[in-house]
């Protein structure tokens, strides 16, 4: 497939984290051979996806499952209905959340009620995931459960969507830290990073900024001195071999970032589409199919094509395709050149790869037909323009004119809010008097449901008035002052040969990766990448050093832990050093892009994407409310 575009994509040489893949098989194994006899599975529907990486219905069937359920939230105004299963066992796999306890005690109760005998009709076995709470387990006891209801701990760490991206699968991550204060999901990532340096070695350097990034990194340090202090293990004494480091980013460092719309290939079709746990529901015609959607996924390297398009600006997508569609016909006409027997047998060796190419080029042919009439649309343009603009430092009172010019052509109601949290956030917020009026209008033309998101925002500081009294000179964010330490926008960007992470949003940087960048040294990178063709040895990690004051002002703590001393650099002895980037609270394809980007432009460092969940814009605002709410 390299063949057909203009840029072949390295293949991953960076640590082999397939073993991860092993480890959560074994764990999903362990948890349904616990129940010996066939049993019907009950699953969280959110945790489909991330199942669904680890194993397929064959898996399931081999290991007892003749059925498998959807749980279904229990209606406290609805009388509950037992549920109908051809086995006796039941085993429940859901999130350790009250809502999932509070439906399997109405099942229960339901199944007793329905009984003559006034006694459970199945066997109910509990599995959370990735492990029980305390609160859980109160509910369960309060009500009398726990003798009848077998709790297991189903331990998914981190699920593996590319051989460099992991994700925790807590896409609802960054309301509970940030907005309720709920920080299970630091406890749950500190965990799957252990796990790591129990496989490959202690992380010689802990590097990082913001608070719950911080907050992560004590967890680290201090569940590895418990571990020591309990038991001897080599792999904590002792510095990994392959990875150089661990960075850890909490998402308030930079909310700019998900509030702008990505423009790479997957973080667009993310924006437009929607890619669910790794998974992308399709019209079933764009897969040869009739009936209704199919769901086709967009991890690992199942589909070639997808791997060499994700990561490139949608504006050169096309193009590509049109040369990769030109060669595939040119390949197919092979077989009236085929002459003699040997040459006619080299076309049918290869018939089966030509057909696998020619479905994939039929999928994201209809997927860039569906995204090109949105793109080129009046109102995906005036988006992107307020967005640059603000980004750019241009004068507010326009932007804001133009967000509400929005509203009065009926934009999508979380379009117009990304917009308005984007010139506050910039500018370190907006006039009290505009606000009001603009929250009025959310509510009154878009409906109630949107007042509990725009006052977590307010609460988050993302959307929020400027005090009165504050000087005028005030009103600027610490993210407006390191726009040009940090060259968040760039006027020269190439988005067919990208030579810098600007080309992602067509002229605007991700702050989180400038601020790797700068950890890294990334600069030097780039400098020698310019002097020659051939790419460099990657520059010693510096942590802060060095860095602009304005940089060390973003919000939150600025760490850098030595847990051991720096082993041999890759760029010393020439062996290719990993190094984990941990987003708290979410990251995007578009971060992903750029990350990939950086490791294609260095001989001997790659980037592991982590995070405990993948975010975009609508579905970090979607998030902070408790209602649901139109994309």
């Amino acid at each position: 497939m390299a063949g057909g575009v203009d840029r072949a994509r390295d293949a991953w040489d960076g640590v082999d984290l397939s073993p991860l893949v092993s480890l959560a098989q074994d764990e999903l194994s362990r948890t349904l051979d616990a129940i010996s006899e066939a049993k019907t599975l009950l699953m969280e529907p959110h945790l489909a996806g991330p199942l669904g990486l680890v194993a397929d219905l064959a898996a399931l069937r081999q290991r007892g499952v003749e059925k498998m359920l959807w749980m279904e939230e229990a209606d406290p105004d609805t009388r509950p209905v037992p549920v109908h299963a051809p086995t006796r066992h039941l085993l429940f796999v859901c999130r350790p959340e009250t809502r999932w306890a509070k439906t399997i005690a109405a099942h229960y109760a339901a199944d007793v009620a329905a009984s003559p005998e006034g006694q459970a009709h199945y066997v109910y076995t509990v599995a959370f995931v990735p492990h029980r709470t305390e609160l859980c387990l109160h509910y369960l006891r309060e009500r009398h459960l726990l003798p009848v209801v077998r709790v297991q701990d189903l331990c998914l760490e981190f699920t593996l969507h590319a051989p460099d991206v992991l994700s925790l699968e807590q896409p609802r991550a960054f309301a509970d830290l940030f907005l309720h204060g709920d920080h299970t999901a630091l406890f749950h990532a500190s965990q799957a990073l252990m796990t790591l340096q129990h496989m490959w070695g202690l992380f010689p350097r802990l590097v990082g900024k913001g608070d719950l990034a911080n907050r992560l990194c004590d967890l680290l340090v201090r569940q590895r001195h418990e571990h020591l202090a309990s038991e001897a293990c080599a792999p904590l004494t002792s510095a990994s071999q392959q990875f150089d480091a661990l960075i850890v980013l909490d998402r308030t460092v930079d909310l700019v970032t998900p509030l702008c719309t990505q423009l790479t290939y997957l973080g667009l079709i993310d924006e437009v589409v929607g890619v669910e746990h790794g998974f992308l529901s399709v019209d079933a015609a764009w897969v040869g199919g009739h009936g209704a959607p199919r769901k086709v996924p967009v991890h690992g390297t199942e589909d070639a094509l997808l791997e060499a398009l994700r990561d490139d600006n949608f504006a050169v997508v096309g193009e590509k395709l049109h040369k990769i569609a030109q060669r595939l016909s040119h390949d197919y006409e092979g077989r009236h050149s085929a002459n003699t027997v040997q040459e006619l047998r080299a076309f049918v060796s290869r018939l089966g790869s030509l057909q696998t190419e020619h479905a994939s080029l039929r999928l994201h042919t209809n997927m860039t037909e569906h995204l090109l009439p949105i793109t080129q649309s009046e109102r995906f343009h005036r988006v992107l323009g307020i967005q640059q603009n603000v980004m750019a430092g241009a004068p507010l009172a326009p932007q804001l004119q133009a967000i509400d010019e929005l509203m009065d052509l009926g934009a999508p109601a979380l379009d117009v809010l990304r917009l308005a949290c984007l010139a506050s956030y910039v500018n370190g917020g907006v006039k009290a008097a505009w606000l009001e009026s603009f929250m009025t209008t959310v509510v009154h033309m878009y409906g109630y449901a949107y007042l509990p998101l725009l006052l977590a925002l307010r609460r988050l500081r993302i959307l929020y008035a400027t005090p009165p009294a504050a000087p005028k000179g005030a009103r600027v964010s610490t993210w407006a002052q390191v726009a040009k330490p940090l060259r968040l926008v760039d006027d020269d960007v190439d988005e067919r040969h990208p030579r810098d992470i600007s080309y992602v949003f067509s002229g605007v940087a991700p702050g989180s990766i400038r601020l790797v960048q700068s950890i890294c040294q990334h600069e030097r990178t780039l400098q020698a990448l310019q002097q020659s063709e051939e790419r460099p040895a990657a520059a010693r990690i510096a942590g802060w050093h060095d860095v602009d004051e304005a940089i060390l002002a973003l919000p939150g703590a600025t760490f850098d832990v030595m847990q051991v001393d720096e082993p041999p650099m890759a760029h010393e002895n020439h062996r290719i050093a990993t190094t984990v980037v941990f987003f708290v609270g979410g990251v995007t394809y578009a971060e992903i892009a750029a990350l990939r980007l950086m490791s294609r432009q260095q001989r001997t460092r790659r980037f592991v994407i982590a995070t405990t969940g993948m975010i975009r814009g609508n579905t970090l605002l979607q998030g902070l409310s408790d209602i649901a709410l139109d994309a």
